[in-house]
């Protein structure tokens, strides 16, 4: 019998990937049994079919998972740079260096980028949500109902800082102030992923999805690039201890910046290519 924590990484496998090998993954669970070294490598696994989607052979189809996968990379890396952004300003603001106004023009632009293509994304959105009303298939959207319990720890959070400031012992109370709104970033950045893989969009739509997630990928991209330009300031300008914490910062946008390219790129040329004579999708 499968445990809880087992059937938990099976279902962060794909859609896509679980109607395809599902059955056989699990029976091999069943069989080995779910320990901690196994559900790690359940969850590893699941990360890699979330970045390389299983593609079928049908052309039509393929592109369709392709721009899915494409659509749901892209979104995250936004979320991903967008949580980034709040950390350059405060160093921007605390470091003892002199700030040059390139970099604070780079994060300025940075900036603006996101938010563009925040907008841009709200388009998306908006036409996901009138296909899906056409169609619907509300079934898939239920995933967000995972965001409800997560909110309120934005609200508990300050009065947990709180008490943790009045008990210095209470390190427990800061760290579950602290984990609590990272889990609930974590839950915003990977729930409409899945939402996308769920829905069955018309071709139109996913067109739209898939060539808005460019311009969305460029503004993720200049977020990576005025990451770079202050953690470089900071390398310069400060101690071993201001680097332990940026570094990792740096690699973390440069890796979203690479992935939002390359996988909005692919998209982009599934959408654009229409030699095949077989939709994608029903359009109206």
């Amino acid at each position: 019998m499968i445990n809880m924590a087992g059937r938990l990484a099976l279902r962060a496998y794909p859609p896509s990937f679980r109607e395809r090998y599902g059955g056989e993954l699990e029976a091999l669970v069943e069989d080995t049994g779910a320990g901690p070294s196994v559900v790690a490598d359940l969850f590893v696994g699941a990360l890699k079919a979330w970045l390389r989607p299983v593609m079928p052979d049908e052309s039509a189809e393929r592109r369709r998972r392709r721009m899915q996968a494409s659509v749901a990379t892209t979104w995250v890396t936004w979320c991903a740079a967008l949580y980034t952004l709040p950390v350059l300003h405060f160093i921007l603001s605390e470091e003892p260096w002199p700030t040059p106004g390139l970099v604070g023009g780079l994060v300025d632009v940075a900036q603006y980028a996101m938010y563009g293509a925040g907008l841009v994304l709200l388009v998306g959105v908006l036409a996901l949500l009138a296909d899906t009303s056409r169609t619907g298939s509300w079934d898939a959207w239920r995933p967000l109902v995972v965001l409800i319990p997560t909110l309120p720890t934005w609200v508990i959070a300050p009065l947990l800082l709180m008490f943790a400031s009045i008990d210095p012992f209470s390190y427990w109370v800061g760290a579950l102030a602290v984990l609590g709104p990272a889990a609930s970033l974590v839950t915003v950045a990977v729930t409409p992923a899945v939402v996308v893989t769920r829905c069955q969009s018309s071709a139109k739509v996913l067109r739209l999805l898939a060539l808005s997630g460019v311009a969305v990928a460029l503004a993720v991209t200049m977020t990576g690039v005025a990451c770079v330009a202050v953690v470089s300031g900071v390398v310069m300008n400060t101690g071993d201890a201001a680097q332990l914490v940026t570094m990792p910062m740096l690699a973390v946008t440069v890796a979203v910046s690479a992935a939002a390219l390359v996988s909005s790129s692919r998209g982009a040329r599934a959408a654009l290519h229409r030699e095949d004579p077989v939709e994608l999708g029903v359009d109206v």
